[in-house]
């Protein structure tokens, strides 16, 4: 499912201000998706547009602990990264709990780090904040290290 979000993310929700959800689909059923995959891809991101345009938090102060499904679907590192990232104020309260409900309406056993990269990129996206999430991963994914001889 998460290869359907990202690949609807990257040739059509980022780079195209209109959708014609008809063309798409057909798009997406010659590329080899089904039909049910892609309605629950659409409805993923009309969920993250709604709570992305919802109320925001107001206790900025409160402690996040993950429920037990939640735990046993995120990775130690995807969380701690999601951590980094509101801890960074790359996040608000608001976005961190938004990122941590699409990802458990995923289909989906098991996030990894990099998926969990993927839906913190398009949950930036959707709230105007892209360059934001560009920035950090640039620099801590893709810096390489100076070593001292």
């Amino acid at each position: 499912m998460l290869d359907l979000l990202i690949y609807l993310f990257e040739n059509y929700i980022s780079t195209k201000p209109k959708l014609n959800m008809n063309a798409i689909t057909v798009e997406l059923e010659e590329a080899g998706f089904n039909n049910k995959d892609i309605s629950t891809a659409f409805d993923w991101f009309n969920h993250l547009e709604k709570l992305s345009n919802g109320p925001e938090l107001t206790n900025k102060n409160s402690i996040r602990v993950l429920s037990h499904k939640e735990y046993e679907k995120i990775s130690k590192e995807g969380f701690t990264f999601l951590t980094f990232l509101l801890n960074a104020k790359i996040l608000n309260p608001t976005e961190f709990e938004v990122i941590l409900d699409q990802i458990m309406i995923l289909n989906q056993k098991y996030i990894n780090i990099d998926e969990m990269r993927w839906i913190v990129m398009m949950t930036l996206w959707k709230s105007g904040k892209e360059n934001s999430y560009l920035f950090v991963e640039d620099s801590l994914f893709h810096n390489k290290r100076t070593q001292l001889h």
